[in-house]
């Protein structure tokens, strides 16, 4: 009898040195190692919208796109088909479309590459569509500009530069040369 009761006690000896032993160990788990390259996304989404509202809980600006990649490393966004549309004071209306474009996030600079296309509602309701292979927009004054060629058309007349400062709030553009106006 006493045999087996020495071997019940080896038999509690064994798992309590292991969880001693277990306890004991004070190295630290190492965490994942996440493979984090500079040239891929930390995140993306897919058909975004956001709004920006004025003091009074109007809307100012609404953005959207079809995809958005954001890019720690760069601290810059990219997206595919963005659409930007500002309603000023007036409530006249831009709205910016283009393929692609790339938000540098601490100048909060805009760039609209690819089939770029504004096309800008008045208050009195007449329209017009400005078309530019590229658009630099500067967000926190609302002032875009462009060093390419532009096509202004409305159904009265239409009109070429190159290049262009516009200022948006205030629903502004100067020409920088070459503007020819025809009558349609």
């Amino acid at each position: 009898m006493n045999f087996l009761k020495g071997r019940a006690i080896l038999w509690l000896l064994i798992p309590i040195t292991v969880i001693v032993a277990f306890l004991w160990d004070k190295t630290e788990v190492a965490a994942p190692n996440f493979i984090q390259e500079k040239t891929n996304p930390d995140y993306f989404l897919i058909n975004t919208e956001s709004y920006d509202f004025n003091g009074e809980g109007l809307p100012e600006r609404r953005f959207t796109s079809a995809k958005t990649l954001h890019y720690i490393f760069k601290q810059e966004t990219a997206m595919e088909n963005p659409v930007l549309t500002i309603i000023n004071s007036n409530n006249e209306q831009w709205k910016v479309t283009a393929n692609r474009a790339t938000n540098k996030e601490l100048s909060e600079e805009l760039l609209l590459t690819n089939g770029v296309s504004i096309l800008i509602n008045d208050a009195g309701g007449a329209s017009a569509e400005l078309t530019t292979d590229n658009l630099l927009i500067d967000l926190a004054s609302e002032n875009a500009s462009t060093e390419s060629a532009i096509l202004l058309k409305s159904n009265l007349y239409q009109l070429t530069a190159i290049g262009m400062d516009a200022d948006l709030k205030e629903n502004v553009i100067h020409f920088k040369s070459k503007v020819v106006s025809e009558e349609l």
